[in-house]
């Protein structure tokens, strides 16, 4: 291999910084440490959702790191004002993976299809169409990719 391809592949292999990592690595922390959902998935899922921009806005109107819709988040106690600050923003988007994942007995795709588009009946299949096949697709690579290994089905006794 040559020393150009080389640089290339480290380049391409290398991680790239995270914007707010302290912060978010914080966040986590203390989030995953209340709820037990595994840091893989909720790092993967602010991966897909805002790409790790705390400031993240949807034209649908959902903001923050895990964009959450402003009634959602009021729903699991987050107010609209603080979506933009990343620990509260994590708290919230945690609190909601964590109660999916209890609603569908630790199912993670029903869980990241609720999480994306609206709950849905236990069991019922993945969406064919709209954007949440491939949301789902996306954030379980980046569990993947993250290295870390999530049991796509958890035990219901490890959710609140």
């Amino acid at each position: 291999m040559t020393w150009a391809a080389l640089t290339i592949a480290a380049l391409l292999t290398a991680r790239a910084p995270v914007p707010f990592e302290a912060e978010i690595d914080a966040a986590l922390a203390e989030t995953t440490a209340i709820y037990p959902v595994p840091k893989a998935l909720v790092v993967a899922v602010i991966s897909v959702e805002s790409d790790f921009r705390p400031r993240a806005m949807s034209r649908a109107g959902a903001k923050g790191l895990m964009q959450l819709m402003p009634y959602t988040a009021r729903r699991v106690g987050i107010s609209e004002r603080h979506l933009f600050d990343p620990a509260q923003n994590i708290l919230g988007g945690v609190r909601l993976l964590a109660v999916l994942l209890r609603h569908y007995d630790g199912d993670v795709i029903s869980a990241l299809v609720a999480y994306n588009a609206r709950p849905r009946r236990l069991y019922a299949p993945i969406p064919r169409n709209g954007e949440t096949p491939a949301y789902v697709w996306r954030v379980l690579a980046r569990v993947r990719e993250s290295s870390m290994h999530l049991d796509l089905r958890l035990r219901s006794e490890t959710a609140p």
